[in-house]
């Protein structure tokens, strides 16, 4: 059993990771931080952090994972996996309809777009948790890994205070309550301790699939953001405003992937 201890940390740490993104709808509480008042700035800011963390934690990552893979096929691959993101999101968005929400269980989860919203971030946790798996099982391999699925999940989960932040915006501009806004930003990253595990036991079979999964959240993430974070910012806020309140997010975002 000691061989597999290493099991237990690994799930360990995507736990924590997704208490960590529970907490980035903390700010929320000061009333200072009032996105119900300034809810198209919110939907701006949301935007631009989820669009950063789709760039430089999804894309660029996927372009770059594999030095083995030619670079065209890396390309191929994150192109593919983008454009299956995008058009599942896209068919949930048609699927979602009012008449499905209020004769289903679904409707008791949310709105169309706090559904939207958890689908896109649960994609987005899923390569995430694979990474801490293949970090963790590297270090019972490579003498070199030691400490690599620590690294991991402690960049992860610092990364994922703002992403947290960025699930809670939007549903407490929506009308949602600090818990359900907690609940819900943890529920989006539960996908990493529930995929860390089975990738720390099948690393050949999770790493080669991480290039195309990469791509998968960010084009769930992109769409979602061009969807509907922005068209509903612009219904309050000028474009100049909501542009502003998009790079304001995509800069904190930047700063964050920096300090780590």
């Amino acid at each position: 059993m000691a061989q597999y201890d290493f099991l237990i940390h690994c799930f360990v740490a995507g736990i924590l990771a997704s208490l960590a993104c529970g907490l980035g709808a903390l700010p929320l509480l000061f009333p200072q931080f009032d996105v119900q008042r300034h809810m198209g700035l919110g939907y701006g800011l949301a935007g631009g952090l989820m669009f950063s963390a789709s760039v430089y934690n999804l894309l660029l990552p996927g372009l770059t994972l594999d030095e083995h893979v030619p670079g065209l096929r890396q390309v191929v691959l994150v192109l593919f996996g983008l454009l299956v993101g995008a058009s599942f999101l896209s068919g949930m968005d048609r699927f979602l309809t009012r008449d499905r929400l209020e004769n289903s269980l679904l409707g008791r989860l949310g709105n169309r777009r706090e559904l939207l919203i958890f689908l896109a971030m649960s994609f987005h946790s899923i390569p995430e948790g694979v990474a801490v798996g293949v970090g963790y099982a590297s270090a019972q391999y490579l003498p070199a890994a030691e400490g690599l699925g620590d690294y991991i999940a402690l960049a992860i989960g610092i990364h994922n205070i703002p992403e947290g932040l960025a699930v809670a915006i939007p549903l407490r501009a929506g009308g949602a309550s600090i818990f359900k806004c907690f609940v819900a930003a943890f529920l989006t990253s539960l996908p990493q301790p529930i995929a860390a595990v089975p990738a720390a036991l099948l690393v050949w079979l999770f790493e080669p699939l991480m290039i195309p999964l990469l791509g998968v959240a960010a084009g769930a993430m992109i769409f979602l953001v061009v969807r509907e974070l922005i068209p509903d910012a612009l219904e309050t806020r000028s474009p100049t405003q909501t542009a502003w309140a998009f790079i304001a997010g995509f800069s904190f975002m930047i700063l964050i992937q920096a300090a780590l």
